[in-house]
């Protein structure tokens, strides 16, 4: 019997945003790269080198960069194996890659050489994680007569303020989170096992769309929740005890992420005092939050409510950060903005932010309650909808 063979479909995923967006997106950082007197970017962090381009990988535990002149194409530096993420999911095509058997040191020397940054100024991302020092060390003795400079911010203060677009993610990513919540909720009883309901928070999420998520979600019960970024490790649930849940959904690499408190049978009153203290700091921060607000006087209107109730001195961090793209292990923007004392940065309309007023009790456990907001032209819109309240299962 004959048989009719089939061409095969290519690959054509489009980029997640308009290519109108990534050229605006280029343009404010090359405006900024002027006002800094850079005339070559050397982007390293997956976050930065997603926004401008839509490139994304797994694999970005490997050395992988974008040179961004001034003028001219920019230019991918990565694995091989990864260009056919370039070609699929990137606007900008230009790409030299980096065999296994290759130093990328080289790889990225040539590009930089071929885009003019010979002499110039070379901006580098001095506060991220993705540039190791031997390949900063080896770009300065190859580029002898170049000037490298420390160029964090950059890229970041571009990303700060959303467009509709990636409002439109962030509000996905946390509608998200909400029906992972629900679903964890909905799984707590007496004899679960953290693992268990941590199941049915991944599903929840991923059912409602999420994409992997930035960060893995957070269940932990009891005392152990007063360890900072603890989460399940098959603890078995019992009653008296409370269940601290955290989850970030992820659209498009934006996050968008909410915790609850859920007491397993009849709460005390001192944890539904604790509760109570928590959920009115956290309504004072969401009243706090509009356009010209300073994030230490946003701060501040949560603290002392916790400070008077005597308890100020389990609130050991920040009250918020700035909440966008995310690449594991973190869905947080807090080191372009965050919520703290001592701030006097302004808040705009158009940024969004994660508020995470949260108590660590020794011996007792957490105690917190958050929400995913947009900051408006007069005040703020919650995007993270379910009850703010002490859940009883």
């Amino acid at each position: 019997m004959a048989t009719t063979r089939r061409s095969a479909t290519p690959l054509r995923p489009a980029p997640p945003f308009t290519l109108a967006e990534y050229r605006d997106r280029l343009a404010r950082t090359r405006a900024l790269m002027r006002e800094r007197d850079v005339d070559c970017l050397l982007l390293t962090s997956p976050e930065n080198i997603y926004y401008l381009s839509g490139y994304q990988t797994t694999g970005y535990y490997v050395y992988q960069a974008l040179v961004v002149p001034r003028d001219g194409d920019p230019q991918f530096v990565v694995r091989t194996f990864e260009t056919p993420n370039v070609h699929g999911l990137s606007w900008l095509k230009g790409v030299a890659g980096v065999e296994d058997w290759e130093d990328p040191l080289d790889v990225t020397l040539r590009v930089l050489r071929a885009s003019g940054a010979g002499e110039g100024r070379v901006g580098f991302e001095d506060r991220g994680f993705f540039l190791p020092p031997a390949v900063l060390d080896g770009l300065r003795r190859g580029l002898p007569r170049a000037t490298f400079v420390p160029a964090t911010g950059i890229v970041e203060r571009c990303r700060l303020v959303k467009s509709a677009a990636e409002i439109e993610c962030v509000r996905r990513a946390a509608a998200a989170a909400v029906a992972g919540m629900k679903a964890g909720i909905a799984a707590i009883r007496p004899g679960r096992t953290e693992n268990e309901v941590a199941a049915a928070v991944y599903g929840g999420m991923l059912r409602a769309g999420s994409e992997y998520p930035s960060s893995q979600p957070y269940v932990v019960t009891g005392a152990r929740a007063a360890l900072g970024h603890a989460s399940w490790a098959g603890y078995r649930i019992r009653r008296g005890e409370t269940v601290y849940i955290e989850t970030g959904g992820c659209v498009r690499r934006y996050g968008g992420a909410i915790m609850r408190m859920v007491a397993v049978g009849r709460p005390s009153a001192e944890i539904r005092r604790t509760a109570a203290v928590m959920i009115r700091a956290l309504e004072a921060i969401l009243g706090a939050i509009r356009p010209g607000a300073t994030s230490a006087a946003v701060d501040q209107a949560g603290r002392q409510i916790v400070e008077q109730a005597g308890l100020g001195k389990y609130w050991l961090h920040r009250t918020g950060y700035s909440i966008g793209v995310g690449f594991p292990p973190g869905w947080g923007e807090g080191h372009i903005f965050d919520l703290k004392p001592h701030d006097d940065r302004r808040l705009e309309a158009g940024m969004t932010f994660h508020l995470v007023p949260l108590l660590l009790i020794p011996d007792t456990g957490a105690m917190g309650f958050s929400e995913t907001v947009l900051v408006t032209r007069t005040g703020c819109e919650v995007l993270t909808r379910i009850p703010r309240r002490l859940f009883v299962r």
